[in-house]
């Protein structure tokens, strides 16, 4: 269907399951309830040069979501069509989202820490129509690198970007994005919407194979089902305020601190991540009732008592876990006073939050059907949101069989793939297998596969720094390109803050001596993520390696 369609979506009363997609939620929720608070800006915006904070109302946002949709469609841009978008925690990230899925578009979400290297791998998979970032942002020259990727990339036709002192050949967006209240009435206008998305695709995000990042697309009816599964568990309500701490280029952010909000009614206070004082500050002045933070942000808040001081309207707290093969080796935490709630992200194709018990065991998941929490016990016909099982090798241990593989994943959240963009030759992105099963790469070990229950293990071609993840093989091969080595290989060892920790094995030439410094110069000019950066060089007198060539990470660590 082109940009000029006209036909709308109908919403029922509850704006619940009747709601084809988040966009269609707004706008209810701008006639119900448009002058609540649904946005709010972090209040160090202005000391990080992004201009001053603000807060818009459902209604506003609703307006701004119709002004974005009519502008694209007037720049030619058409439903189905893929914009890739990069910006911080701030207003404007998700106006950009609604907009476009306003107007029929495909936001592909770009992690802020991406530089133009990263940028452009992603281009080159997606092919998208426009992209659209912020001017400078944390240092960058975020608009003119965005611009620099697209050169290279023949599928882009407009690239916009908000914010001051925008580059040169770039559609600045900042009239698109002003307050609602400086828009004349005579110049709003309803924009359309295309009918029956619900299968439609509606988001891109990025997961990390053993071969590097790969695109996730999701359709909205499953965005809408990982919303649902986020209201239910936390039994989300139009009173509730969220302090949002992780980007929108993850799916627990878009389905949690988005699309949930659209089905509830939500506000949602925006963090730029990660400042600790701002954090409480935020909690204790919004009045936030929920958030979701990592592991070691509620040891903190644990440690100092914050829980305890009576200053917090916290009533649900939840906690993320990117590294879940680290979740046995934390400390319990279950002697907050807020009940909480994990949350696990499996490589971006599935969910999964639950409810900690005091008893439990929050590294042990379900082997099998999980199933939404209001499910009638003696209702058989329920489709469960999420099926889990592991792919692998039994084999016996002390009179026990153990179950070692990749854990596999289907349901009503998963993509069901396959999903084929323009320009990938028909190579699908997602391939279930014959069962309808998608395969995470997560290693998993079932202790005993009577139990119904799975355990995630380190996988060594995969690296957790800082809350990204890293392909070894990926910097095995940016390592390995700086002219000052012969040999190199990336490895990791645990870090309880950032998780773990980079190191490069390094084969020198014999006239040199390695340069840490030197090497990271040589990373900066390649443009190339600085959490790429090797933390320490380690001089070795060979790269071990199978007879397949596949780097033996571990024997690494034996030379040393």
């Amino acid at each position: 269907m082109d940009g000029e369609s006209s036909v709308r979506i109908e919403i029922s009363d509850d704006l619940g399951p009747g709601a084809a997609s988040a966009e269609a939620a707004l706008r209810g929720r701008a006639k119900s309830h448009g002058d609540k608070i649904v946005f709010a800006d972090p209040p160090d915006r202005p000391d990080r040069g992004l201009g001053p904070s603000r807060q818009i109302t459902y209604a506003q946002a609703n307006a701004l979501a119709d002004t974005l949709c009519i502008q694209f469609r007037e720049c030619g841009l058409k439903a189905g069509d893929v914009i890739a978008i990069q910006a911080p925690n701030i207003i404007e990230a998700p106006l950009l989202i609604l907009g476009a899925w306003r107007a029929g578009l495909i936001p592909c979400m770009l992690p802020l820490l991406w530089r133009l290297e990263e940028i452009h791998q992603a281009f080159s998979q997606i092919k998208p129509k426009a992209a659209v970032s912020i001017s400078h942002y944390a240092g960058e020259r975020r608009a003119q690198t965005l611009g620099e990727a697209a050169a290279r990339q023949m599928s882009i036709r407009y690239l916009f970007a908000f914010g001051d002192d925008v580059p040169d050949g770039i559609t600045p967006i900042n009239d698109w994005l002003a307050p609602p209240d400086l828009i004349l009435e005579e110049e709003r206008h309803e924009a359309s919407v295309t009918p029956d998305i619900s299968e439609a695709m509606a988001i891109i995000t990025w997961a990390v194979g053993k071969q590097g990042p790969y695109p996730v697309p999701r359709s909205h009816h499953q965005l809408m089902a990982l919303a649902h599964e986020f209201t239910t568990h936390l039994k989300l309500a139009p009173s509730d305020v969220l302090l949002n701490t992780y980007p929108f280029s993850g799916i627990a952010a878009l389905a949690g601190h988005l699309v949930a909000p659209m089905l509830t009614g939500c506000q949602v206070v925006q963090h730029l991540p990660f400042d600790f004082d701002i954090f409480l500050q935020q909690l204790e002045q919004h009045d936030v009732t929920y958030t979701a933070v990592p592991a070691p942000v509620i040891s903190a808040l644990e440690e100092r008592h914050d829980l305890l001081s009576g200053k917090l309207r916290l009533g649900r707290l939840g906690c993320v876990w990117p590294n879940l093969h680290t979740i046995h080796t934390t400390r319990g935490l279950f002697e907050t006073p807020v009940p909480i709630f994990d949350m696990y992200n499996f490589a971006e194709l599935a969910l999964m939050v639950r409810e900690r018990k005091s008893e439990g065991d929050p590294s042990l998941l379900p082997l099998g059907k999980v199933f939404a929490l209001e499910r009638n016990e003696d209702d058989e016909d329920e489709e469960p949101v999420l099926e889990t099982r592991v792919h692998g090798t039994v084999t016996h241990v002390d009179g026990k069989q153990i179950l070692k593989g990749t854990l596999l994943v289907r349901g009503s959240i998963v993509p069901t793939g396959p999903y084929t963009l323009e320009g990938l030759d028909g190579e699908p992105i997602l391939k279930p297998d014959s069962h309808g099963y998608l395969d995470t790469g997560i290693g998993c070990i079932v202790g005993d596969t009577r139990d119904g229950f799975f355990r995630c293990e380190k996988s060594e071609e995969l690296f957790y720094h800082g809350g990204a993840v890293i392909a070894a093989s990926e910097l095995d091969e940016l390592y390995a390109e700086f002219d000052e080595f012969l040999d190199a290989a990336a490895f990791a060892l645990d870090d309880a803050v950032i998780g773990e920790r980079i190191f490069a094995a390094v084969v020198p030439r014999p006239e040199l001596s390695p340069s840490l410094t030197r090497l990271k110069q040589f990373l900066d000019e390649k443009r190339v993520a600085s959490y790429k950066t090797p933390d320490q060089l380690v001089i070795v007198k060979s790269i071990p390696r199978s007879g397949a060539g596949a780097v033996l990470r571990d024997q690494i660590l034996s030379q040393l």
